[in-house]
């Protein structure tokens, strides 16, 4: 009996490390398990944007970052050049993105003789790039109002007159508007 004790207190040292570490590792693993993100703005950027017969149209991707669908029930969507509105979306518009998914909005307009002079420059290598900031908000059924904003440039498109393709360099406050 005395021998049968003795192993027990033995092994008790020795029990509570593993005790310690099986709990630790569960742990770990209930951390490691699917973390849906929701309630981040969407990535809104050009992808493509064109001047033909004095007619704008920009294409915007619309990606929803998020683990859940995403409900848009409006978008408000400004690009300016060197402070000067080149184009504008602000509209009520019923949109479902899907998780992880991306929807294109397609806008076109008659842009002012300023705006056209830009792109013109553009597309006849007057200037490499037009530097541009994209910005505004979109409101979803399940977060309300959610911002964003973007820099980035605009190039000619080789080969395509009139065509043109966005890189951003740096994105601003993607954020949440509270409602107050």
């Amino acid at each position: 009996m005395q021998s049968h004790s003795q192993l027990n207190s033995a092994d008790r040292p020795r029990i509570l490390p593993l005790v310690l570490l099986l709990a630790a590792a569960v742990v770990f693993l209930v951390s490691c398990g699917p973390n849906i993100i929701k309630g981040r703005p969407p990535f809104i950027s050009i992808s493509s944007m064109s001047l033909i017969d004095d007619r704008l149209a920009a294409d915007f991707d619309i990606r929803n970052q998020n683990g859940v669908p995403m409900n848009i029930s409006m978008i408000d969507i400004t690009v300016t050049v060197n402070g000067v509105q080149l184009t504008r979306e602000n509209r009520e518009f019923e949109l479902l993105i899907g998780a992880n998914s991306v929807e294109e909005v397609n806008v076109e307009e008659l842009p002012d003789e300023f705006s056209r002079n830009l792109l013109e420059s553009l597309a006849s290598k007057e200037v490499k790039s037009l530097p541009f900031d994209l910005e505004g908000r979109v409101r979803t059924v399940e977060d309300g109002y959610l911002s964003f904003a973007h820099k980035g440039h605009l190039y000619p498109v080789p080969g395509k007159p009139g065509y043109f393709r966005s890189a951003v360099t740096r994105a601003k406050g993607l954020t949440r508007e509270e409602q107050f």
